[in-house]
């Protein structure tokens, strides 16, 4: 009995425990949710910054590369943007414009009909010995890239030089044309208008016909294949713009002095140019599945090209005064997202944080978000 106690009494003394009690374990597992709270936001964050920073990279990297491609050139080369949606873009190419054409021999000739209105599309006649009209929209130009589908010589949204004027107007063409089924409009999105732009010569009503010789500007067309950008991020289109105009479809909360482009419709490839010196031309607005009938447009730079690269989810999302997780923002109203500025004169593209606060004012507009951009800071 008394070695039995003895024996007790040491082993209760010298045994350890091997496991936790209920209050040790609800410690822990509230340990737990506190440093989920904390610590695994902020390193979701850290890995959407950096991919934001990649996708940056790579979509500045191929504004570098379609510059380049552009240097010396007789025919413009610039940057593709294929819309995913009507305020997202994953894919990207180098663009690439056919040579322009002149018709197909070298009387080819052109006249026009004066219109009823001096803002009325004019009616466009082609010589049929010099610019065969079947031959302009049956044939098809070869296509830029493997997988891609050629595409008729001439079709609307191309740009018709009449004359030795300078003036480019958009051309439009039935779908079966005949030889007067051409006509060509002033570009409301270039500026033009009956006042600051004139036609040339019009054939007289009853006389002789005024012959002009011409040059259509055909679209540009994606050249190689797409590039898409990856791991949950995209460019923000309706955050996107020229200058002081965005490419989005409809006013967003935060937009102010950032409205709408003239132009551009929701869903459109956006495809911009640069010249044979490497300067920013135009930005083409080119009709898609996603945009339905949206008419062409050929856009004249103005200002600087912004590119927001943020988050795919926030993507089309306007500003919001608390965001949260559930409810998001903006990504202009991130850290995590990046702005990419493509200075018109030089083509030289930088990346840059958007600013979130101004000395200790927060921005509420994507405006002001671009701050240290717009001031090469």
């Amino acid at each position: 009995m008394h070695r039995s106690t003895a024996l007790n009494i040491r082993v209760g003394r010298g045994a350890s425990r091997g496991g936790m009690t209920l209050v040790e374990l609800l410690v822990v597992v509230s340990i737990l949710g506190l440093l989920s709270v904390t610590i695994l936001p902020a390193f979701s964050s850290g890995e959407s910054a950096r991919a934001s920073r990649r996708a940056a990279a790579a979509v500045s990297s191929l504004v570098a590369q379609s510059q380049a491609t552009s240097l010396g050139q007789t025919t413009a080369a610039g940057l593709w943007i294929e819309p995913l949606s009507g305020v997202a873009a994953i894919d990207l190419a180098i663009a690439r414009r056919p040579e322009a054409y002149r018709g197909d021999t070298f009387t080819a000739a052109v006249s026009l009909t004066q219109p009823a209105r001096p803002s009325d599309p004019v009616q466009l006649t082609f010589s049929r010995g010099g610019a065969d009209v079947a031959l302009m929209t049956t044939m098809k130009t070869p296509a830029f890239s493997a997988g891609s589908e050629p595409r008729p010589l001439v079709s609307n949204g191309d740009l018709i030089q009449i004359g030795h004027g300078a003036d480019l107007f958009a051309l439009e063409c039935d779908s079966q044309p005949t030889v007067t089924g051409f006509k060509a409009r002033l570009r409301s999105e270039a500026g033009q208008t009956p006042a600051n732009t004139v036609w040339p010569t019009p054939s007289a009503p009853g006389g002789a016909t005024t012959w002009h010789n011409f040059k259509i500007h055909r679209k540009p067309a994606p050249a190689g294949s797409l590039l898409s950008i990856a791991n949950g991020m995209a460019i923000a289109l309706a955050w996107s713009g020229i200058g002081s105009e965005r490419f989005g479809p409809a006013p967003l909360a935060g937009d102010d002095g950032y409205p709408p482009a003239a132009g551009y419709n929701a869903g459109q490839a956006i495809a911009m140019m640069f010249d044979s010196a490497g300067a920013v031309t135009e930005v083409n607005f080119l009709a898609t599945a996603l945009s339905g009938a949206a008419l062409d447009a050929r856009v004249p730079v103005r200002g600087t090209v912004l590119l927001l690269v943020g988050r795919i989810d926030r993507c089309g999302l306007p500003f919001n005064p608390a965001p949260t997780e559930a409810n998001p923002g903006a990504n202009w109203q991130y850290a995590d997202s990046t702005w990419i500025a493509i200075d018109p004169r030089s083509g030289l593209a930088r990346a840059v944080p958007p600013a979130l606060h101004i000395q200790t004012t927060p921005v509420t507009n994507a405006r002001d978000s671009q701050v240290f951009v717009r001031s090469g800071q």
